[in-house]
């Protein structure tokens, strides 16, 4: 009888650790989804950010022509 409870117990040692493993597994998939996922939002910043430069500089070279444009002696 004692041998046929721990053989019981052994098993379910051996199930609860293949179940810790299989859920160590699936943190550190989701884990690495999770990275991908935040680098692919700091790619999308970069755009983002490169957009914003781009029209300011947009902006800023409009403003310098029409200061030029403005400043000019009228004849």
């Amino acid at each position: 009888m004692q041998s046929e409870r721990r053989i019981q117990t052994e098993n379910r040692i051996r199930e609860l650790r293949e179940s810790l493993n299989e859920l160590e597994a699936q943190l550190e998939r989701i884990d690495g989804q999770e990275q991908q996922a935040q680098h692919r939002e700091i790619d999308h910043l970069d755009d983002y950010i490169n957009a914003v430069d781009t029209r300011f500089n947009s902006l800023q070279l409009f403003w310098t022509t029409l200061k030029a444009d403005w400043l000019k002696p009228k004849s």
